[in-house]
């Protein structure tokens, strides 16, 4: 399968009219190779493929079949340049999008100097991760089985008197143990006004008499990411919560519903979009409907009111429809879905055709 992916670039690199190309992302790594992500970088050409790394990584690296490790103990730019020019390369793309500055200029100087080419590429390999094969899927449906026993879990806490961040530790803990040894992110604990900030960082602040909390949170299950948001009201949910909570679970219905290949992005959005302003509710929401998941929490395609971007069948998706009232309460539902041929299937709940 690894093999698969690495032809499919090379075609990618081919078509570009690259000899090579210089991948410095470790999720772009980790997607390629299945190689954990670490510090390195893969150059990817017909001939012979090369992963640079230092010692700390160079024992793991060399059990990949798929490259020839090359351990550096001096100068990483040198020896990159220095490996493209063996292997005849004349035009060498790099990832704009995951090189700094500092590491552009340097690797800049080393392959002009050997009469290189040194060429922005976007996106290449993000294109090909966009579209996501059925054990890609199997591992974010079970990223995504594990955050919903996380909700089931932190909801027996919610009226405990723990504090956000005790609970968001506790939740974090939880997801370690059912999936990976990381998460997909911190989990979001936010309750009643702090819940109108997007990305509340979890504070000591405990449950108040609103009774109202947000959780956004995501294990990690091979690799792969899950992210989904829920409400939770202990007790019962004030009319005016309510009111703005029916809505947004209706503009992501709404969404779900028009899901299907062939869908521009920004139109997907809109559809979610046109439901909160007609509202008068459109203000408060400030940020796209969603976006790609994988290795990655966010990867292409983004869901905003620019994209143009077409959707595809089987690319992996977060629909998050908000409505965030400054000093009072945000309400966000976020679910995952999948791009099936017919419609969309949801991973956590049903299928909408």
């Amino acid at each position: 399968m690894k093999k698969n992916r690495i032809k499919k670039c090379l075609k990618l690199i081919e078509k570009t009219g690259l000899d090579a190309l210089l991948l410095s992302s470790p999720s772009n790594i980790r997607y390629l190779s299945g190689f954990r992500q670490a510090e390195g970088y893969l150059l990817l050409n017909p001939y012979e493929n090369i992963y640079f790394t230092n010692f700390i990584y160079a024992e793991e690296a060399e059990e990949i079949s798929l490259w020839k490790t090359k351990l550096v103990k001096e100068n990483l730019f040198e020896a990159v340049a220095k490996g493209a020019k063996n292997l005849g390369i004349k035009k060498l793309g790099f990832e704009a999008k995951h090189l700094t500055f500092l590491e552009y200029k340097l690797l800049k100087k080393c392959v002009t100097n050997r009469n290189i080419n040194f060429v922005k590429t976007t996106d290449l390999v993000a294109d090909l991760r966009s579209i996501k094969d059925e054990k890609e899927i199997k591992f974010i449906k079970e990223a995504t089985k594990i955050t919903l026993q996380g909700f089931e879990f932190v909801e027996e806490l919610i009226d405990s008197g723990l504090s956000e961040k005790q609970i968001s530790l506790e939740l974090e803990k939880f997801l370690k143990l059912k999936g990976d040894n990381k998460v997909a992110f911190p989990p979001i604990v936010a309750f009643g006004r702090n819940s109108s900030v997007p990305h509340h960082l979890p504070c000591g602040q405990r449950l108040g008499r609103d009774k109202m909390s947000l959780i956004d949170s995501g294990a990690m299950s091979s690799g792969y990411c899950s992210d989904l948001t829920r409400i939770f009201f202990s007790g019962k949910i004030p009319i005016h919560m309510k009111k703005i909570y029916d809505l947004i679970k209706k503009a992501q219905s709404l969404a779900i519903k028009k899901i299907k290949p062939g869908l521009e992005a920004k139109e997907l959005d809109r559809a979610a979009r046109d439901l909160i302003e007609k509202n008068k509710m459109g203000r408060y929401f400030g940020h796209g409907l969603g976006h790609g998941i994988g290795i990655s929490v966010h990867e292409k395609p983004f869901l905003n009111p620019y994209n143009r971007e077409v959707l595809k069948e089987n690319m992996v998706l977060t629909i998050e429809p908000a409505v965030y009232l400054p000093g009072k309460f945000g309400i966000r539902l976020e679910s995952i879905v999948i791009i099936r041929k017919n419609g969309a299937e949801v991973i956590d709940g049903d299928s909408y055709r």
